[in-house]
């Protein structure tokens, strides 16, 4: 295999699942943020209008594709994974000409091969996740990291610095990934050099304008927002048995481990990529759910040191490139089946739902009553509906009323905080006359923990509610959905 194809190889390699992520289902949390988005281009207002506990970092990266989309009319989900594919090919190409320096050529095919596969097979229906960028954004950082820990500079690591220092700004959770690689870079290089280093100047800078711009266009976030965090996540407890002893968590830390142990002693780039995969797993860890996502950075992180592994030692590149292809091939197997949401996609019960849904009322307005964000969002951009909740679910409730103590519900009018908010935002959201509405039974949402629950009776206590609730009729069921449409 001449090494002149190699590039143009791995393109081909990993254009499948590129064009694979273009088609329904698109995940549900990203679905989430582009709605959110799309509603922010049309002149609606983030944390007042629309609200959600993440920190607008994600909102306004979702911008440019929602905005170019009502521009031109091309379906959002797509327009999102071009945006995403370019930010994270954009910051590649920045840093793939130092590589060549700072990586035998094994290696480096190794490295790139393993890449491909962490940001675009690994990922499977995580595709465009948070983790998933922090992973794609990271990934030109941490190579220009490599080159850093040798001494050499150019302006392209600036650049590369601000993509990150971007995605780190997405959760505050992911401030463990340039702590480790900086701490790391601080002890190879030593102080003053670390402290004359304008990459660091660079990502500080980056934080500090972000900080300063959510002071100023989005008040409502710490007016409204961290209260409601404060109020609703205090007494959430946290299984800590679970979720360092999970599925999640010992093979990041044992595989990390052995393969960073087997080439520590080779220089920079395996223990830059152990310590990159332990903080990621660290902020995968942080974030206190134990939610397969969080650590897609991490898992990322491991594949690209396995991928340095075996270019370091078999050597030469189209073996390294087979190998390392296989072994991505091999990991995603592991923890999701190749294309397996959007195979399965048309033969579920959300699918079906959607059926339904279109040949009630084709691109209608709709209003959901769940405590999930699946599969609504990944319907609402699959459709073309409109979403028209306050919230993004009704996930206040189950921190409200915990699975685990009895449903006594609070008198109505004796309702307040969160819970009173939550209330006034349902009653106008069914001012706005949606034509559709779904209500999930309680027993089958994760939230309320198998218990019974019921939405309608619970809200239909506020008179508001339960007068616009008259004029809705069911039409059908799927699963644990009711759907109900708006009669004339």
């Amino acid at each position: 295999m001449a090494a002149r194809r190699l590039p143009l190889i791995l393109g081909l390699l990993g254009l499948p699942w590129l064009i694979a992520a273009c088609f329904p289902p698109l995940n549900h949390d990203s679905a989430a943020v582009l709605t959110w988005a799309q509603r922010m281009v049309a002149g609606e207002r983030l944390y007042i209008d629309l609200i959600d506990v993440n920190p607008p970092m994600i909102f306004w990266l979702n911008l440019p594709p929602a905005a170019v989309a009502g521009w031109i009319g091309l379906p959002a989900p797509l327009l999102l994974v071009l945006w995403y594919a370019a930010l994270s090919l954009g910051g590649v190409m920045l840093a793939l000409p130092f590589l060549p320096r700072v990586l035998p050529e094994g290696a480096r095919w190794g490295l790139l091969t393993a890449a491909v596969g962490a940001l675009l097979i690994l990922p499977a229906h995580s595709f465009t996740q948070r983790e998933h960028l922090l992973l794609a954004l990271a990934l030109p950082y941490l190579l220009h990291a490599l080159a850093r820990a040798e001494g050499l500079k150019a302006p392209s690591m600036m650049a590369t610095a601000a993509l990150f220092a971007v995605a780190v700004c997405l959760k505050p959770h992911f401030l463990a990934l340039p702590a480790g690689v900086e701490a790391y870079l601080l002890v190879q290089r030593g102080l003053r050099t670390s402290l004359r280093d304008p990459v660091i100047a660079v990502m500080v800078g980056i934080g500090l304008a972000y900080l300063a711009a959510v002071v100023w266009l989005t008040p409502a976030y710490f007016q409204t927002i961290l209260p409601m965090m404060a109020e609703l996540y205090t007494s959430a407890g946290t299984d800590w048995g679970h979720l360092l002893l999970g599925d999640q968590v010992p093979p990041l830390i044992l595989g990390g481990l052995i393969l960073g142990g087997i080439g520590w002693k080779h220089g920079p780039a395996p223990r830059l990529l152990l310590i990159f995969t332990l903080a990621a797993t660290v902020a995968g860890v942080t974030q206190l759910k134990g939610w397969d996502y969080h650590f897609v950075a991490a898992r990322g992180g491991l594949l690209l040191l396995a991928g340095w592994t075996f270019g370091h030692w078999l050597k030469r590149p189209a073996v390294a490139v087979s190998a390392a292809f296989a072994l991505s091939l091999g990991y995603a197997s592991l923890t999701a089946p190749p294309f397996a949401a959007q195979r399965r996609f048309a033969a579920t019960p959300e699918a079906k739902l959607g059926q339904m849904m279109a040949q009630a009322v084709p691109h209608a307005s709709v209003l959901w009553f769940t405590t999930s964000l699946k599969p609504q969002f990944s319907l609402v951009q699959a459709l073309g509906q409109r979403y028209i909740g306050h919230y993004m679910s009704l996930w206040p409730l189950p921190e409200l009323y915990p699975p685990e103590a009895p449903h006594v519900l609070n008198p109505i009018a004796r309702s307040e905080g969160v819970e009173r908010q939550v209330i006034d935002a349902t009653a106008a959201d069914l001012a706005r006359r949606p034509d559709l509405i779904v209500v999930t039974e309680g027993a089958s949402e994760p939230g309320f923990g198998g218990q019974p629950w019921d939405h309608l009776t619970y809200f239909g206590r506020d008179p508001r509610i339960a007068e616009a609730l008259k004029a809705y009729r069911p039409i059908g069921k799927v699963d644990g959905w009711t759907l109900y449409q708006r009669t004339p």
